[in-house]
């Protein structure tokens, strides 16, 4: 919050930010991973990462599934950022709702148009895009939606 702060801080009145945040629930089998990563205790070392990938290769459980599935996986560094990260900041969105409210920022709207395209297939044309409540709803039977990261823009009120 200290540093988004700073950054609404710099914007006039009227402004417009776009916001990146990994979502809790898309990141769900990432975080369980890294709790076995660390009860095993490896390293983010080259071969630790190797080694790991390897085991996330022959294993056949469903968060081996959406690991697989990402770009990241096939390359060391990015795989390494992924999985072994020391520090990772998670939100749903009614944390972020309440963030928003916080900083005086309006809720613009996600970037991703497929995830819009898809939430108003379900909910209907004239469905609050800008509901972050419903979205959340969304969210939650559709995980997967923002796997990459929540990607939004904001504007200072």
């Amino acid at each position: 919050m200290d540093g988004w702060q700073v950054l609404v801080d710099l914007l006039k009145p009227g402004g417009l930010m776009k916001i990146g945040l990994y979502s809790e629930l898309a990141r769900k089998p990432i975080h369980r991973v890294r709790e076995k990563i660390s009860s095993l205790r490896l390293r983010g070392c080259k071969t630790d990462i190797r080694e790991f990938r390897g085991v996330l290769v022959e294993s056949h459980g469903e968060d081996r599934k959406h690991l697989i599935e990402s770009g990241d996986f096939f390359s060391l560094s990015a795989f390494r950022d992924l999985i072994f990260h020391v520090q990772e900041h998670r939100f749903t969105l009614p944390q972020i709702r309440g963030c928003l409210n916080e900083l005086r920022l309006k809720f613009c709207g996600f970037e991703q148009k497929d995830a819009v395209s898809k939430f108003r297939a379900l909910y209907g044309r004239e469905a609050g895009i800008y509901d972050l409540l419903l979205w959340h709803q969304y969210e939650e039977s559709h995980p997967r939606t923002f796997a990459g990261m929540y990607q939004f823009w904001c504007q200072k009120l």
